[in-house]
C-alpha cells in the first residue's frame, strides 16, 4: 500500500516538474519572440510596447553615436533597439564634421542609417593634371574611368584610369572612316552622353554642319571597333539610350517612333511604339513611354517590350496641355509606377496590364510636385521616386513612405539631371562648388570647388573624390581626400 502511494507521489511530482519546465520554456520562448519583434516594457505607463531597431554605419567607420542625447557604448557599425517614435541621432568622428538625422521609427520596423558619409573638417585637394581647354568629362558608374574631352570637335579624347592613386591616361581616337565628312566649315562638336552598363562603351553625340547629328559608340577597350549608329543603320535619331548592360543593345527614337538596335546582329527592330513624346528604358528591355496627342485627342502612358504583340497603356489623359511623364521601378520584387500629370505625382504598385490581363495597380501615395518636372525617375535601388524641377526636387521614399522636397539656393548655368554619388547621396556643382546632400536634403556639405557642368566621382574605396576645377591655366583634374589616414 505504501509502495503504491509512493509511486503516485512520484507521478504527481514528475507531472508538476514537467509542467513547470514546459511552462518555463513557453514563457522564455514567448519573451524571446517579443524581444525579437521589438517589444519592451515601458516603465512610464507600465505597458509592453513594440518598438523598432536602428542600424548605424558610417564611411569611414568608428564614429561615436549619440541617440536622443545618450551616447551608445559601441561605435559604428552598431545598432540599438528603440521605441516607436522620432529619435535624434548624431554621429561624430575626430577631425570630421558631425552627422545629424531625425529618424522616425515605426513599430516592428528596422531603420537603416547606414549611408552616413562623414566629411573631413578640411577637405585637402590636389591638382592631378592641367588642361588649357576642356569641354567634357564623363565618369563611369563603376568609379574606374573618366573620359576627358579637351577639344569639342576633336575625335581624340583622354581616358583617365582612376583605379590607382597614380592616375594613368590613355588617348582614345575615333576612326576617321566612321565620321561623316562635313559639307561646311561650321565647327563640329562631340558631346559625351553616357556610359553603357558594363562601362566599356561610351555614347557620343556629334553635331556637324550646324544642325546635323550623328550618334557614335566609343569602345574604350578597342577604339578601332567604335560604331557610327546613324550611318550604320540609316537612322536619324533624336534620342538614343543604352539597353542591356553589355552596351550592345540600343533604343532609339526617330521622329516619334521607338525601335531597338542590336549592334552585334546589325539589326533594327520593327517600330515598338509610335507617336512617342518621350521614353526611358527599364531593366534593359522595357520601353516606358508617354505619347503625343492621338487622333482622339488623348495622351497615354504605357510600356512595351520587343516580345510583346502591342504596347500596353497604363493610363489615358485628355488634351489638357499638362506635362505627362512616367517611370518604372522595382523594390524587393514589387513593381512600382510613378506618373506625373501636371503638378500631381501618383505612385502605384502591383502588376502591370499585359494582353488580356488588365493587371492590378493600386495607389501608394499622391504628391504635389514642384513646378515643371524636367526628369521623373526611380533610382536603381528602387527605393526612391525622384521628380526633378529646375531649382528643386522631390524625393518619395518607398520604404519610409514619406516625401521630402529640397530647394537649391544657388543658380545653375544650365539645366542638368540630378547626380547620385551612391544609392543615398546626391551631388551638386551649382555655383562651381561641389556639394553633397542626402536623398531627403539632410546633411548638405560643401566639399571643394569644381567647374560646373563636368562629372564628379568617388574612388572605388571611397577615399577620394575626383572633379574638374578652373585654374589660371584653364582647367585641371582635381582630387579631394575624404578619408583621412
Amino acid at each position: 500500500m505504501q509502495h503504491h502511494s509512493s509511486q503516485k507521489r512520484q507521478l504527481i511530482v514528475r507531472f508538476l516538474v514537467y509542467g513547470l519546465m514546459t511552462t518555463s520554456v513557453v514563457v522564455i520562448v514567448s519573451i524571446l519572440m517579443l524581444v525579437i519583434l521589438g517589444y519592451s516594457f515601458n516603465r512610464t505607463d507600465g505597458r509592453i510596447e513594440q518598438g523598432g531597431l536602428l542600424q548605424f554605419a558610417t564611411t569611414p567607420s568608428g564614429a561615436r553615436v549619440t541617440l536622443d542625447e545618450a551616447a551608445l557604448p559601441a561605435r559604428t557599425p552598431t545598432k540599438s533597439s528603440v521605441s516607436a517614435s522620432s529619435h535624434a541621432v548624431k554621429m561624430e568622428l575626430a577631425d570630421y564634421r558631425a552627422w545629424h538625422k531625425t529618424a522616425n521609427v515605426r513599430a516592428g520596423s528596422i531603420v537603416w542609417l547606414s549611408y552616413a558619409r562623414l566629411i573631413p573638417n578640411e577637405v585637402k585637394t590636389e591638382s592631378l593634371r592641367d588642361f588649357p581647354t576642356l569641354t567634357g568629362a564623363l565618369a563611369s558608374s563603376d568609379r574606374k574611368w573618366m573620359l576627358l574631352q579637351t577639344e569639342a570637335g576633336s575625335s581624340s579624347m583622354l581616358l583617365a584610369n582612376l583605379q590607382n592613386k597614380a592616375v594613368e591616361y590613355t588617348t582614345l581616337t575615333l576612326p576617321n572612316d566612321i565620321l561623316t565628312a562635313a559639307a561646311s566649315e561650321a565647327p563640329s562638336t562631340i558631346s559625351l552622353e553616357t556610359w553603357s552598363g558594363d562601362n566599356r562603351f561610351a555614347l557620343l553625340k556629334r553635331t556637324y554642319d550646324t544642325s546635323k547629328v550623328e550618334w557614335l559608340i566609343l569602345d574604350r577597350a578597342d577604339p578601332t571597333k567604335s560604331v557610327n549608329v546613324t550611318t550604320s543603320f540609316g537612322v536619324d535619331a533624336s534620342k538614343v539610350i543604352f539597353g542591356d548592360n553589355n552596351g550592345r543593345t540600343l533604343f532609339i527614337r526617330t521622329d516619334d517612333i521607338v525601335r531597338k538596335v542590336n549592334l552585334d546582329d546589325q539589326t533594327l527592330s520593327r517600330p515598338l511604339v509610335t507617336n512617342v513624346d518621350d521614353f526611358s528604358v527599364f531593366k534593359d528591355e522595357t520601353v516606358v513611354y508617354s505619347t503625343k496627342l492621338d487622333a482622339t485627342e488623348k495622351r497615354h502612358v504605357g510600356y512595351v517590350r520587343e516580345d510583346m504583340k502591342a504596347p500596353q497603356t497604363i493610363e489615358t489623359y485628355d488634351n489638357d496641355g499638362l506635362q505627362l511623364r512616367m517611370a518604372f521601378g522595382e523594390y524587393y520584387g514589387v513593381r512600382y509606377v510613378a506618373i506625373v500629370h501636371g503638378t500631381s505625382l501618383d505612385i502605384l504598385k502591383g502588376t502591370l496590364p499585359h494582353d488580356a490581363d488588365k493587371g492590378e495597380l493600386t495607389v501608394v501615395s499622391k504628391q504635389t510636385v514642384p513646378g515643371d518636372v524636367q526628369k521623373l525617375g526611380i533610382t536603381r535601388s528602387g527605393r526612391f521616386v525622384v521628380a526633378q524641377s529646375p531649382d528643386s526636387h522631390l524625393v518619395y521614399d518607398i520604404e519610409l513612405r514619406r516625401a521630402d522636397e529640397t530647394k537649391f539656393t544657388k543658380p545653375t548655368t544650365a539645366a542638368r539631371e540630378l547626380h547620385w554619388l551612391d544609392d543615398y547621396v546626391l551631388w551638386s556643382d551649382r555655383g562651381d562648388m561641389l556639394r553633397f546632400l542626402e536623398f531627403d536634403g539632410a546633411n548638405q556639405q560643401d566639399i571643394m570647388p569644381v567647374a560646373e557642368g563636368f562629372s564628379v566621382t568617388l574612388s572605388s574605396d571611397n577615399k577620394y573624390v575626383y572633379g574638374i576645377v578652373r585654374t589660371d591655366k584653364g582647367f585641371a583634374l582635381s582630387r579631394g581626400t575624404l578619408i583621412l589616414n
